[in-house]
């Protein structure tokens, strides 16, 4: 019989595989700028306001567990840079794609994950602070359309397969 919920999860469980496939075949540099720009972009109200002034000089380095990707974030001349190389952090925020988007969505605050051990942080705690306070106040809905529709989604997905694996984990004889 088909089961849907084994089907997604299977599917879900090939989006890290997925998503580290395009990350190897996209050069470095459009991955820079691509990030550069969406980041500046989405963060505009925040430059403009001066809010994100704690960066400057200072180095956010975000680690995805399970996509191995891990880029830096700083700013310089009141504009975010992405770093993909290695540099000297001064925070490293570490989590898996699933927890991120469920940050992303609102649909789990950071202490939360913290204190559940799925979200990491390294480095200075200050400055972790100043980012989870800055994170916390935008919403969503910031996001262009249909942008928070497709990650809620995703989101959504992700949750289902998950206790879909949960249930197939405690069934025996079960793969």
């Amino acid at each position: 019989m088909f089961d849907i919920k084994r089907v997604s999860h299977k599917l879900v469980a090939l989006l890290p595989t997925l998503a580290q496939r395009v990350q190897q075949l996209t050069p470095k540099r459009v991955q820079q700028q691509g990030l550069t720009l969406l980041l500046n972009k989405f963060f505009q109200p925040e430059l403009t306001a001066g809010s994100l002034d704690f960066l400057a000089q200072r180095y956010l380095v975000l680690q995805v567990s399970d996509w191995q990707l891990s880029f830096a974030i700083t700013l310089k001349n009141n504009k975010l840079q992405v770093e993909l190389a290695s540099v000297q952090q001064d925070l490293l925020i570490k989590a898996s794609s699933q927890d991120f988007l469920e940050l992303i969505c609102g649909k789990v605050d950071p202490d939360t994950l913290f204190f559940r051990r799925r979200l990491s942080m390294l480095g200075d705690t200050e400055l972790g602070l100043y980012c989870k306070n800055l994170l916390d106040t935008i919403e969503l809905s910031r996001l262009p359309p249909p942008l928070p529709a497709l990650l809620l989604s995703w989101q959504s997905l992700l949750a289902t397969a998950e206790v879909a694996a949960d249930q197939t984990a405690t069934v025996p004889g079960s793969l």
